[in-house]
């Protein structure tokens, strides 16, 4: 979420900007300007700014600023826990050219906690449901994946009138990934003592803090990636790029696109999951450029994307494979022998260097009922056919891509019903 300021009027919680030029640094000498609520108010400092908000707990304020609306947003200064107060960040030069655009981001943190099927497997208990303190103790120096304590209680009635209600308490020491799962719990004999107040930050940013019982993550969002490389193998790109200002371990994504450029081909995508800095694109179109962009995303959001890398795709010269698994059966058998349906079916053929656009399927009668074929789309893996079952099947399949027609599949026979 991104607060904002500007001379017109916007409705809270609008993405917009303020602009430094010279009608409206002369109009900041006095007061702020009125905005909406939960924005940025700015006051003329010098030749910068006080540029101040409200804040919020548990959220992270960070304010940002960018000498054009297309180009890269800077951090002016670290996160800022809200407390409810405000807070303000003072800048202290104008922006190049006496313009310049800036933003308040509002980072909702993720709540690191244990989830109640793991508190139950360690409490042993549950009555109405599991209550949680937890807090951050810091960074696993091993794995740098943050690392805490909880303690979970739940109130179980002993029954009979006038009875006293039984509390069952208990603790574990935990550790959570990026995305604030836990990795790992165990439980612990005793309840170590805990700063309610901790807060640390690793050398990627990444943020952990406590706000009274409970523990908070943020993670900043990522810059756009770098080192993007996509080599062509067969009818694939197999890309690489490695991520930016961020820690890879808190990428919980990548999406990959390649962008045909002056071609009316297909935008291929993919997403690859976790911490991966590899993937495949595939069924690539020969003979076209295709523009390569990742976009790496966190808990936090998605990245800007990464420069484009422009690249050719070569003259197909490879057929596909012939298709293998090649099978077939009976279905709607006709008392007269004479409209059966045979259905054949395969897996798919290896592409070559460029997609398979078709299929055709042969089949064969044995006692000369003839041969018949059919066609069909190069994602399509089985094809029906009308015949009398009679006979004996022969079955074959071939695939095409842009280069041509590749060898016939081994013959599958079909016996009559």
């Amino acid at each position: 979420m991104m607060g904002c300021v500007t001379r017109a009027s916007f409705p809270p919680g609008l993405a917009i900007s303020l602009l430094l030029n010279a009608t409206l640094a002369t109009s900041l000498s006095a007061a702020a300007l009125t905005i909406p609520a939960g924005g940025l108010a700015a006051a003329k400092s010098g030749n910068g700014l006080i540029l101040s908000f409200p804040t919020t707990s548990p959220n992270f304020y960070t304010v940002q600023s960018s000498p054009d609306m297309l180009k890269p947003w800077t951090n002016l200064q670290p996160a800022i826990q809200g407390d409810g107060t405000v807070k303000s960040v003072t800048t202290t030069n104008g922006m190049p050219v006496g313009r310049g655009f800036y933003r308040l981001l509002i980072q909702r943190p993720a709540s690191l906690v244990l989830p109640q099927s793991m508190a139950f497997a360690i409490l042993g208990h549950w009555c109405g449901g599991i209550r949680e303190q937890a807090y951050v103790t810091g960074f696993d120096p091993a794995s740098g994946y943050p690392i805490g304590e909880v303690s979970m209680s739940t109130t179980c009635s002993t029954g009979g009138r006038g009875s006293r209600p039984a509390t069952f308490t208990a603790s574990a020491s935990v550790m959570w990934d990026f995305a604030g799962n836990v990795i790992s719990s165990s439980p612990r004999s005793n309840e170590p003592p805990v700063n309610p107040k901790f807060s640390a930050t690793d050398p990627y940013g990444d943020t952990i803090y406590n706000a009274g019982t409970a523990a908070y993550l943020v993670v900043p969002l990522p810059a756009a990636p770098t080192a993007v490389t996509a080599v062509q193998s067969g009818d694939q790109f197999q890309v690489s790029w490695t991520p930016n200002a961020v820690n890879p371990a808190a990428v919980t994504s990548s999406t990959l696109s390649a962008m045909p450029v002056n071609s009316t081909a297909s935008i291929l995508t993919t997403t690859v999951t976790g911490s991966a800095t590899t993937g495949v694109i595939s069924s690539l179109e020969p003979q076209t450029t295709y523009q390569i962009t990742i976009v790496t995303t966190t808990i936090s959001g998605s990245s800007a994307a990464s420069a484009p890398v422009a690249v050719t795709t070569f003259v197909a010269s490879v057929p596909p494979s012939a298709p293998t698994g090649v099978t077939a059966s009976w279905t709607n058998p006709d008392p007269t022998g004479t409209n059966d349906t045979l259905v054949a079916s395969w897996q798919a053929a290896i592409p070559g260097d460029s997609p398979i656009d078709q299929y055709q399927v042969t089949i064969l009668g044995s006692d000369g009922s003839g041969t018949f074929t059919q066609t069909v789309s190069g994602t399509t893996l089985s094809a029906s056919f009308t015949v009398d079952y009679i006979p004996n099947w022969s079955v074959t399949v071939q695939a095409h891509n842009a280069y041509g027609w590749g060898p016939l599949s081994s013959a599958f026979s079909l016996g009559g019903l």
